[in-house]
């Protein structure tokens, strides 16, 4: 069941049934208030932008705050740019993995990583590199798949691990025709809980104890 969300009688606001999702579209998704770290992260889009693949400002803020609200202890990002430093803002305390094929990339972040002892910067075949952390942890905390063309691959290798915690989010979903009839199965399909398409972002949740929902919220102004 898909849910506009708009405003209607009888809900929390914009055409959410539940006060939780209403939370989260309201104070994570929609949140305008700076955070913390937003001035650190712009300094790093300002100094690394030229060199490394980016999102604008406004998505990697979203980041931020989405590391922030799962608050997992480890996130893993396939297809790396600056991004895994806006979620190792977001929640300075977690285990974070990036795995990239760029090499000029890789060289340009790992000045960066030195800065973070918490994150790890790893180089290669990105689904080799995925699939040896999936064996080393057994389970999938905050997953951001960012530029890669890997997708299909990445979410099928993750979701046998993905919990009631677990969060994937996938960005770029309009790149291609395929890519958004594969996204709009994959909203459908028993596999996946809660799910919020963002424009060109979509997030799943797994917490299946709950009714699955379908969100499409137009963030495409703001990201």
């Amino acid at each position: 069941m898909s849910k506009w969300i708009r405003r209607k009688r009888n809900s929390w606001g914009y055409g959410v049934q539940s006060p939780n999702d209403f939370y989260f579209v309201q104070h994570v998704l929609r949140e305008r208030s700076p955070y913390y770290g937003y001035e650190t992260l712009r300094e790093l889009e300002q100094q690394y932008r030229p060199h490394l693949p980016s999102y604008s400002s406004v998505t990697n803020q979203l980041l931020f705050r989405l590391a922030n609200y799962a608050h997992l202890e480890h996130i893993i990002e396939v297809g790396a740019g600056i991004s895994p430093f806006a979620m190792i803002l977001g929640h300075p305390f977690a285990h974070l993995t990036a795995i990239t094929t760029d090499e000029a990339c890789s060289k340009t972040m790992e000045s960066l990583f030195n800065a973070y002892p918490q994150a790890s910067l790893k180089k290669g075949d990105e689904m080799d590199l995925f699939q040896q952390f999936i064996s080393e942890h057994q389970s999938i905390g905050m997953l951001h798949i960012a530029h890669t063309e890997h997708y299909r691959e990445i979410v099928d290798a993750a979701l046998p691990y993905a919990d009631s915690h677990t969060l994937i989010i996938i960005e770029n979903l309009r790149a291609s025709k395929e890519k958004q009839v594969w996204w709009k199965n994959l909203q459908e399909s028993p596999r996946t809980g809660i799910t919020y398409d963002l424009g060109h972002i979509g997030l799943l949740f797994f917490n299946r104890s709950r009714n699955k929902e379908t969100y499409w919220i137009n963030l495409r102004k703001r990201i």
